[in-house]
């Protein structure tokens, strides 16, 4: 929205502020001691008047550019859900974040472990499930494993112990995951 400061009956920023949902606002003014609280609204732009068609198209671009940002932004899980949905083999399977015992890195894939069924292969980095699951208890161990926290029974020279599978915990996560142990540890 493009909003002068000097409006009639009501002055630009107070209108602006006045809003509970405000889109996305560039301000169009001759007076430049606004610009400040402009951006302090969270403004796109300030234009100062008069307003060449160069300064004023850049403007424009400036808020197309944010709105495509905005809309190829992936959409984030909802921090209450318990669950996700993951494509594997032509199908959306909804696997309980709970009966994740750990996540393996393979190349462009990653296979999804569960407590009693057999493992999820699906096309999806390891950044991408370690941002999904933050904050819920998962932590990434190692370049190539996310281990979900709850799950750990042993640990065995800087190795997770999964029933017959070893899970290294790598140099760079070393000293995180060791914190979270002497956190909990009981002596």
């Amino acid at each position: 929205m493009f909003v002068d400061i000097n409006m009639p009956d009501l002055n630009g920023m107070d209108f602006v502020k006045s809003l509970t949902n405000p889109p996305k606002i560039i301000f169009t003014t001759a007076y430049s001691e606004y610009a400040l609280e402009g951006f302090k609204v969270d403004a796109l732009d300030y234009l100062l008047k008069p307003i060449d068609y160069a300064t004023f198209l850049k403007a424009s671009n400036k808020a197309k550019n944010w709105f495509n940002l905005q809309k190829s932004k992936p959409e984030q899980m909802n921090s209450n859900e318990d669950f996700l949905f993951i494509k594997s083999e032509y199908k959306v399977v909804r696997i309980k974040i709970e009966d994740i015992k750990y996540i393996e890195g393979m190349r462009d894939y990653i296979r999804i472990h569960l407590v009693n069924d057999k493992p999820i292969m699906t096309l999806l980095s390891m950044k991408a499930m370690e941002t999904q699951l933050a904050n819920k208890n998962f932590m990434r161990v190692h370049r190539s494993y996310i281990v979900n926290l709850n799950k750990i029974v042993t640990i065995e020279r800087n190795r997770i112990v999964f029933d017959k599978v070893y899970i290294p915990i790598s140099e760079q996560h070393k000293e995180k995951f060791h914190q979270y142990i002497e956190r909990n540890f009981l002596s």
